[in-house]
């Protein structure tokens, strides 16, 4: 017979389990919503091609297309083949370089406020190209080495990965860390309407880590990223990790951080069919730090727990705001990385406590 667990025991496998971020373009739009350090603007999909200027690259290609959408232009010259494959490869090529030269501005943003308000049990899953949250993670780690897992869902410019032992890195290293190779550029998925997730090795194993955390997490914040019709490889894997569990065992909360003026009307089908789940609240917010990432820094999944299953109406002391500095950030976190390395070496003396 199984052993029937104890009310803390119950806690704690509660409060160990992740919380999965996912970031689409909205995210980077709201981390340097006036350009990059160098005043390189980042966009969404629609309007991309003018808003980051490479309309020079298709101003001999007829497009049967009227949109304006990175999504609809790409899948246009995709699908024509031979006719358009050297503008195709010209585009692909000059995207890369594009995003490879972005940099975080020098004061904190809000990346590096996601990556600080998360711990080693959590996931950042970013439909994103560009480099901004590698460098937002590289900053936080001087403060703390108790930081998220990150995964890139359609590759990254300064992702690397080694074909010999399918170990990756930061592409700026140049070998792997493990057998010495030198690291291959990610490769990055444009936006066709069918994707292909399975041929390389870095995509997969991506698509593995956020599946397995998806179907463990307690709640899931979804920062702009809307799920587009025409990803329909990338809807079906979200599906199949939230649906691997039991409703009982699925996620309980998602949090959706969305432009201001976003409504409860303009929900993706995705997001409605994971939200109607009986067991699972949800909460849109047109800021980052109205959502529990702001609100319970590095404890997001422990207030959840106490609010729904305690009855707790607080309010944590320790919270993410606008306009903080560096050090004001540091600063205010310091109780909770404190707490954890007492944490971490009360487990060192007792190996057995349950963790993840």
């Amino acid at each position: 017979m199984s052993k029937e667990l104890t009310h803390d025991e119950i806690v704690e496998i509660e409060n160990t389990r992740p919380h999965v971020v996912i970031l689409g373009a909205g995210a980077t739009i709201a981390t340097v919503p006036n350009g990059d350090k160098n005043g390189i603007p980042c966009s969404v999909m629609h309007g991309f091609i003018q808003n980051i200027g490479l309309e020079s690259i298709l101003q001999n290609v007829k497009l049967d297309t009227q949109s304006e959408n990175i999504e609809d232009i790409y899948t246009e010259l995709y699908e024509r083949g031979e006719e358009c494959k050297e503008v195709r490869l010209q585009l692909e090529d000059a995207i890369f370089s594009y995003f490879s030269k972005l940099q975080l501005p020098d004061e904190i943003t809000i990346y590096d406020k996601l990556v600080l308000a998360l711990t080693r049990k959590d996931i950042i899953a970013t439909f994103n190209w560009e480099p901004l949250l590698i460098q937002a993670y590289n900053r936080a780690s001087r403060i703390t080495k108790n930081l998220p897992k990150l995964t890139f869902l359609h590759g990254n410019v300064a992702a690397g990965y080694c074909e010999q032992c399918n170990h990756f890195g930061a592409l700026q290293r140049g070998k792997c860390d493990n057998c010495g190779t030198p690291y291959h550029k990610s490769p990055l998925l444009y936006p066709v309407k069918h994707k292909d997730y399975n041929s390389n090795s870095f995509i997969k194993q991506e698509w593995i880590n956020v599946s397995c955390y998806l179907c463990r997490a307690k709640m899931v914040t979804i920062f702009g990223y809307s799920a587009p019709k025409s990803d329909v490889e990338a809807t079906q894997l979200l599906k199949e990790a939230f649906e691997k569990y039991l409703p009982a065992q699925r996620f309980n909360h998602i949090d959706i951080i969305e432009r201001p003026g976003f409504n409860h009307n303009e929900l993706s089908n995705t997001w409605q069919e994971f939200i109607h789940d009986s067991n699972c609240t949800y909460k849109i917010h047109d800021s980052f730090y109205g959502s529990y990432l702001a609100k319970f820094p590095r404890r997001t999944v422990e207030c959840l727990y106490k609010r729904k299953m305690m009855g707790w109406w607080g309010e944590s002391d320790i919270k993410l705001k606008e306009h903080e500095s560096w050090r004001e950030v540091e600063t205010n976190l310091l109780p909770l990385f404190y707490e954890e390395e007492l944490g971490k070496k009360f487990l060192e003396v007792n190996p057995t406590t349950y963790t993840i």
